[in-house]
């Protein structure tokens, strides 16, 4: 809604991301639904018209949910209702192709559909750093991590435990003389 006046957008509904096939059942499904076009490899097809895909080829398959052109009388629920159709129809996901190329992409996962980074569904927990379930998995939520550096314990390497090769250890006390 918020895009600039006379923006012609359509929402699609991503249900096949590069798979190879005919997807024969798939559009058949589509016009069973009542949609009337698909977008089949970046090309806006009508399901009237006999689609026949390379089985042997990748594919990649959204329904046009909607087609819209924005404008201030706008009816925001018919934008809603088509949005979740399209998160309904695709699994989760929905596009938003506006006019010029731009897509912008939805989920209802907890999850970045660019870099594969999903979360854990987001509780008050999440956020506090005295538990477990909210810390950091490398620092345990200290904001530092404890490491050993080996040049400093041992510091020659030419020189035995004997002889004092492991720094920070007594000449003499029980330790030493247990190894």
């Amino acid at each position: 809604m918020a895009l600039p006046e006379n923006t012609r957008i359509q929402i699609l509904a991503p249900v096949v991301k590069r798979r190879k096939g005919e997807h024969k059942e798939l559009l058949e499904s589509c016009r069973k639904s009542g949609y009337v076009r698909v977008r089949i490899d970046g090309t806006i097809r009508d399901l009237s018209d006999e689609i026949s895909l390379d089985k042997q080829k990748w594919h990649s398959i959204d329904v046009v949910v909607d087609r819209l052109v924005i404008r201030k009388n706008l009816d925001r629920s018919r934008v809603s209702d088509s949005t979740e159709a399209a998160l309904e129809q695709a699994g989760g996901s929905a596009l938003l192709y506006v006019q010029g190329g731009d897509e912008i992409t939805f989920s209802e996962d907890f999850a970045c559909t660019h870099c594969n980074i999903s979360l854990n569904e987001l509780e008050p927990r999440t956020f506090s750093f005295n538990n477990p379930h909210g810390a950091c998995s490398k620092c345990t939520g200290l904001g530092y991590k404890l490491v050993v550096d080996p040049e400093l314990v041992i510091p020659d390497s030419t020189k035995s435990i004997r002889e004092g090769g492991v720094a920070g250890w007594a000449r003499t006390g029980s330790y030493r003389h247990g190894i």
